[in-house]
């Protein structure tokens, strides 16, 4: 793994860890760990290759889907 992906990882796991924390004892989640939320899903999406599926009549992702590995994923080009 490469560093700058170990970074990433480390500022994931520790946004995961305080959002847990916060929650534990009862207080409000924070706009701004809302909003680094988002920024470690793509992390994460990166660093582990899942994607989510694309709708098979327009062809874009599905924004509500799930994430699959990446692999599983069907291509524009695959029937």
């Amino acid at each position: 793994m490469l560093e700058h992906d170990r970074k990433k990882l480390l500022k994931v796991i520790n946004l995961i860890k305080d959002i847990g924390l916060t929650t534990d004892e009862k207080l409000p989640i924070t706009y701004n760990q809302v909003c680094e939320l988002q920024d470690a899903e793509y992390v994460l999406r990166g660093i582990g290759a899942f994607a989510k599926p694309k709708c098979k009549e327009h062809g874009q992702q599905m924004y509500w889907a799930d994430y699959e590995y990446a692999e599983d994923v069907r291509g524009d080009d695959d029937e």
